[in-house]
């Protein structure tokens, strides 16, 4: 591609042209990298500031390897290849990488949704209302990236930059017309969707978590909020009222915004007669206020129930927000609410794994909003006695540690636990994930102090083993924690097909075959393209 082409709506500071008389329009580019191990002939380098690293450290090994353009943000001694300077690397690599794929993301209607708790969950329940409306969509998430029938896992929540843009690029030539996306804090403050054009963002909860790498609350809260802050004249916001730092966003934003609230009733829309059967709720649902659709249509006020097929009071917040979205898109309201009732849930998100006998239960319970989300859906439903192994998360501090003991106890105190099945998971993390002696220790004490009894295995294989061993008829099971409880469902599953011969075989081994988390790659490889085959 033109350099001159390529470097449209990027302001330069200056260049080092070192005796370069080569005009800009001649030069042709035919790879953007970032990663000087990723450079070849004809590459544009852009060195990038991390956290770790620098890229201007690798600028000559990406000149060996031959690179004939860099951008960087401050210039490099003896390096004979044109340098362009500019403020903010990161940000010219965002317009770069939209530029070279010929800013794919105008060719699609672009839904964003950043949160603590439920990103998941949402883009999921969305790619189900457009699947119902036979649209050819595409999905990016922490889980996998889907382009129509073609799926392949995820590496980050959100892509860097220049391989977003390359995602959109595939979508576009597949003719997908319509995508949806997780947006992490993360990718807001490293600018990795920068120059995307969204059509619909939404940001509908946070909590002090993730919050390591923008150093405070406060500065967590500003990335996430720029999704919505940035979002333009054209697109439309949404917003959950029931979070009250999100209220004063509605007048911070040139978008359309529309607001929804179970107890806040002030919004857009508003919810009412919310009733649970086997923790699965049902509702209705009021429109107060019209609002337009992408297209220009206006929708007015009515009301009209809306049924769905995953437990838990959260669950009203992810499906409202699925809702707007389908019909902001133009999607008929019936389509809508049929996508909603056809979508199960995603992996270790309150995932019920078994519920036959006894129900196993997997879900993540990273931090308190988490934690109340999921014992709350537990609060509604029936069992005899809750069994919980839990995998403590590593590398985040003992006052992570000390918040999430306290918010178990908080429910265990609520819904009669008095004991826990809990372990290290020694062999599945890595040693930036191991838990501290001082992690593990503060997270007993306050077991300790609420008088609940801990039963401590090393091993996840030992916890699980403990836990499916106490399951009797009518009993729940729930296994949580983060990446190293990541093998938990298939080891689980696997033990209770063991422990439990009168189980259903074919259920749990189905079960097994969908999954993606905890897959070996063999085994994952089989999935996909088995997956890619049925969709």
């Amino acid at each position: 591609m033109n350099l001159t082409d390529l470097l449209k709506s990027i302001e330069i500071d200056s260049s080092s042209h070192n005796g370069l008389t080569t005009e800009l329009d001649k030069i042709d580019i035919k790879k953007i990298a970032y990663h000087s191990k990723e450079v070849e002939t004809d590459t544009l380098f852009v060195c990038i500031k991390g956290y770790e690293t620098d890229g201007h450290n690798y600028a000559k090994h990406a000149v060996s390897q031959g690179a004939t353009v860099m951008i960087v943000e401050q210039y490099i001694e003896d390096i004979a290849i044109l340098q362009l300077k500019v403020s903010d690397s990161r940000e010219a690599l965002a317009v770069l990488s939209s530029n070279f794929f010929g800013n794919p993301s105008k060719s699609m209607t672009l839904f964003g949704v950043t949160a603590t708790n439920g990103k998941t969950t949402i883009i999921g329940i969305v790619e189900e209302i457009f699947k119902a409306y036979q649209l050819k969509s595409g999905l990016i998430g922490t889980i996998l990236v889907k382009i129509d029938k073609d799926i392949e896992m995820s590496q980050l929540t959100t892509p860097e930059s220049y391989h977003l843009q390359k995602h959109f690029a595939k979508m576009r030539d597949r003719d997908i017309t319509h995508v949806s996306m997780e947006v992490s804090s993360s990718a807001l403050e490293l600018k990795r969707v920068y120059y995307t054009d969204f059509d619909v963002v939404a940001f509908m909860n946070i909590s002090p978590e993730h919050i390591k790498l923008h150093k405070s609350f406060d500065a967590y809260f500003d990335a996430k909020a720029s999704l919505i802050r940035n979002a333009s004249k054209t697109s439309t916001a949404i917003l959950n009222f029931d979070e009250p730092l999100l209220i004063p966003l509605e007048k911070e934003t040139k978008a359309q915004v529309i607001t929804f609230g179970v107890e806040n009733k002030s919004g857009t829309i508003a919810v009412s007669n919310i009733r649970f059967l086997a923790g699965i709720p049902l509702f209705t649902v009021t429109i107060q206020k019209p609002f337009s659709t992408l297209s220009g249509k206006r929708i007015d006020t009515t009301s009209f129930d809306l049924e769905i097929s995953v437990p838990g009071y959260h669950s009203i917040y992810n499906a409202l927000t699925g809702l707007i979205v389908g019909l902001v898109n133009d999607i008929p309201l019936a389509d809508v609410q049929r996508g909603i009732k056809n979508f199960r849930g995603v992996e270790r998100r309150f995932q019920i794994l078994y519920d036959k006998e006894f129900k196993v239960i997997d879900d993540l319970l990273l931090n308190q909003n988490n934690i109340d989300s999921c014992m709350e859906t537990i609060s509604h439903l029936d069992y005899n006695e809750l069994h919980l192994v839990h995998a403590i998360r590593g590398n985040n501090g003992p006052e992570h540690s000390i918040e999430i003991a306290e918010s178990l106890a908080k429910w265990f105190h609520k819904i009669a636990v008095t004991k826990i099945i809990l372990t290290t998971a020694s062999s599945h993390v890595d040693k930036k994930d191991e838990v501290t002696k001082e992690e593990l220790a503060t997270f007993l004490k306050v077991m300790k102090q609420n008088k609940i009894e801990v039963t401590f295995f090393e091993e996840l294989e030992e916890a699980l083993q403990f836990g499916v061993e106490q399951l009797s008829e009518n009993d729940s099971l729930l296994i949580s924690g983060a990446h190293s409880m990541d093998q938990g469902a298939k080891k689980t599953l696997e033990l209770v097909k063991k422990i439990h011969p009168i189980v259903d075989h074919e259920k749990i081994n189905q079960v097994l075959e969908n999954k993606f988390i905890g897959k070996d790659s063999s085994k994952l490889a089989e999935r996909i393209l088995k997956f890619s085959l049925e969709s």
